[in-house]
């Protein structure tokens, strides 16, 4: 029997390592280019939160440092692939022009002991970037009513029965809790922790109203869905439905008991 190589076991080693985060992976696939084939030393694809990913990996199981040029040949591959995410896997290290390359890029420098520690904010940075691209469509529907003529305007806005802010029957306590929803995601994307987290309920009271956000686990639930309500919101004000309903009764009842539960914990 033949003994593997040191390279060989280390793609193996991330490839068990990537799928025990749930990835579905493969070792020396030969994936089809716009420009040509290449043979990627892991293919890793997972579908989260809704969206499909494709990240491929190279294992540079090298006692040097990585240079710059094998960041720029390897962005070129993700570019003619397609792929959402580009790693290089190497425990010797990278050259400072390797990582200056790998800036404002969707590659990430790193190696199994920093990944495994790191896995958490890589997954979930997928899941913001779809709850900011629902964030800003939402956004823009509500925005939208403002441009209805003013006999179909009235009749959305008599349909809103969200919380209500100044007294007027219009959407700006939703629109208020989804633009601290989009800072807090950023904020948390820059790792400061805590972010705010201000619910529907609360959108008037600037002062009291916010809760602090301690972890990833937590926001991304919290943010999930508080978009589902707003969601229903705004589909009950252009809808021709029943009218005789609270937009309480719109929130999916994990967020109204974790809020209570919140609400109800002893302060020091």
């Amino acid at each position: 029997m033949n003994q593997k190589k040191e390279w060989e076991k280390y793609q193996i080693k991330v490839s068990e390592t990537l799928s025990e985060f749930g990835f579905a992976t493969q070792i020396e696939e030969v994936i089809e280019g716009a420009r040509g084939r290449h043979e990627v030393d892991v293919t890793a694809r997972i579908r989260y939160a809704g969206v499909d990913q494709l990240w491929i990996v190279e294992c540079k199981k090298w006692k040097r440092a990585v240079p710059k040029e094998r960041i720029l040949a390897f962005a070129s591959i993700i570019d003619d692939v397609g792929a959402d995410r580009g790693l290089i896997f190497a425990e010797g290290g990278f050259q400072a022009g390797a990582v200056r390359a790998s800036r404002n890029s969707s590659i990430t420098l790193t190696n199994l002991t920093d990944f495994v520690n790191n896995s958490a904010s890589e997954l979930a940075s997928i899941k913001v970037s779809d709850l900011a691209r629902r964030i800003a469509k939402l956004e823009n529907k509500f925005h939208s009513i403002w441009n209805l003529d003013a006999a179909e305007r009235n009749r959305v806005n008599s349909r809103y029965i969200g919380p209500e802010s100044f007294g007027l029957k219009e959407p700006i306590a939703v629109k208020a809790c989804l633009s601290v929803l989009k800072d807090s995601l950023e904020a948390a994307s820059f790792n400061r922790w805590p972010v705010p987290y201000r619910p529907l309920d609360q959108a008037e009271d600037y002062s009291n109203g916010l809760i602090d956000v301690k972890n990833w686990d937590g926001l991304l639930f919290i943010a999930e869905k508080t978009l589902e309500t707003c969601d229903r919101i705004y589909d009950h004000m252009i809808g021709h439905g029943i009218s005789d309903i609270r937009w309480q009764d719109l929130q999916p009842p994990e967020l109204t008991d974790l809020l209570a539960a919140i609400r109800n914990m002893p302060t020091d």
